[in-house]
């Protein structure tokens, strides 16, 4: 089982409200759903920092016969 720990934060009222009310209508218990959320928010942010890398080391467009040369 994986260990977990306490993470408090403080949300907007009207945030908390519609996460309540989001899992309540799909059957979902809460901490589920948040711990979902923030993995997936997670990647997304590493997939992003991961392009700016990319194109800050990207060396431009090559065309196609120079590669195939080398």
């Amino acid at each position: 089982m994986n260990k977990t720990e306490v993470f408090a934060t403080k949300l907007p009222v009207g945030l908390k409200d519609k996460v309540s009310e989001v899992c309540e209508l799909l059957g979902m218990r809460k901490n589920f759903m948040i711990e979902e959320a923030i993995r997936e928010k997670l990647e997304d942010l590493l997939d992003a920092y991961d392009l700016r890398q990319a194109v800050k080391e990207a060396t431009g467009f090559h065309p196609w016969q120079s590669l195939k040369k080398g």
